[in-house]
């Protein structure tokens, strides 16, 4: 009898660095496909100039720094007291258990697109991954989150890629126009993403959910970590340092006499009596599962929130309203949910508990046609 011939995939995005969104969708991407056809997936190990190890962790402090020199010399010591903690080596360990448990990578790791192109992983179908991987404001006329290092003729598409950004700038349009000309199917994770690249592309974009919904609650479940804190809660995953959002959370926490917990992932979190250092994607999984409320200026703390069908307020990451930066994606994840009212800012208006019988649906609709879309891919 004939062996059938076991496909391999090879994913590439950003799937490593300590960053919970980051490795949670690149889990669910490739979870996802294997629920979906017996074959052999795996992330192309690719982090551009850094071994992945170092990555995550080196831009957190990098950035940590650079906002400390704006701040009173006081900060330092709570800075270096944040460092010695052993908590946060603890967290390190949670992502670094993670990754090596559930991330399948490549043998070979690159850390160049010329790396790439001198000896390309070799796989019958390529998929660019979710997350900012066509972000404008990152290229920096790299190519290798657009498969630049394939020939024309490989098979190459994307799932749920996001330019990230509110438009795509005039002087990029005609490089993503040549960089995806020789792409099968080519989606992205936003509407007004898939619209744009329409525009450039002169072909039909396909909107798709962001790999985190392609996953049930009950998917997830099995790769939860319990956390042991005061029930119930109110839990704050915010990856800014917009003050609004921690006084916002404690205002619900007086009102319904709620203790409030925040993820640290700013310096600002530092100095929250409630501040929980060593928690990776796990730990992660569960605190949204079990919160009364949920705070974030997160995506993907905003997208889980919503598939564990949790009451929650999301805010700009950012100041200067929906079209500064990255906070567009919120606002725009937000409309297809009809749940735009969950976006506060700085004043403190409460909303009802969100009804997610219609809302459960429509995500669950969602998922169907972008699992059938990814069958279309992995069949191609």
């Amino acid at each position: 009898m004939e062996n059938k011939h076991i496909k391999r995939i090879g994913i590439i995005s950003y799937h490593s660095g300590y960053n919970i969104g980051t490795m949670l969708q690149a889990y669910a991407l490739q979870a996802a496909i294997e629920k979906l056809e017996d074959c052999h997936v795996e992330y192309i190990n690719y982090v551009e100039g850094v071994p992945f190890s170092q990555a995550g962790f080196k831009v957190r402090i990098e950035k940590i720094i650079q906002k400390l020199k704006t701040l009173p010399e006081n900060y330092i010591s709570i800075f270096y007291n944040y460092l010695n903690k052993r908590n946060l080596m603890e967290r390190r360990k949670q992502f670094d258990t993670f990754f090596s448990t559930y991330i399948h990578t490549s043998p070979i790791s690159y850390f160049s697109l010329s790396e790439l192109k001198q000896s390309p992983p070799e796989y019958d179908i390529y998929i660019v991954g979710s997350d900012q991987t066509w972000n404008p404001t990152f290229l920096k006329d790299n190519g290798a989150y657009f498969l630049r290092f394939l020939r024309n003729d490989q098979n190459k598409n994307s799932y749920a890629a996001s330019i990230g950004v509110y438009d795509l700038p005039e002087d990029v349009k005609s490089q993503y126009a040549s960089y995806l000309c020789s792409f099968n199917f080519i989606s992205c994770r936003e509407s007004s993403g898939c619209e744009c690249l329409s525009k450039v592309l002169n072909r039909p974009v396909t909107h798709v959910v962001d790999p985190a919904l392609l996953l049930t609650p009950e998917d997830w479940k099995s790769i939860e970590l319990p956390v042991k804190i005061r029930t119930p809660y109110i839990i704050c995953y915010i990856l800014g340092y917009r003050e609004c959002i921690r006084t916002f959370a404690k205002k619900l926490g007086e009102k319904y006499n709620l203790p409030v917990y925040f993820i640290v992932s700013t310096y600002l979190d530092m100095k929250e009596e409630n501040g929980l250092f060593d928690i990776g994607p796990g730990q992660f999984l569960s605190l949204i599962r079990n919160a009364e409320y949920v705070c974030t200026d997160s995506f993907h703390g905003t997208v889980f929130s919503m598939n564990y069908k949790r009451n929650f307020y999301s805010f700009y990451k950012r100041e200067g309203g929906e079209a500064f930066g990255d906070n567009s994606r919120i606002p725009k994840l937000l409309r297809e949910y009809s749940l735009l009212n969950r976006l506060k800012d700085k004043d403190f208006i409460e909303e009802e508990d969100i009804n997610y019988d219609e809302i459960g649906e429509v995500i669950s609709k969602k998922r169907n046609a972008s699992v059938s879309y990814l069958k279309k891919i992995i069949s191609s």
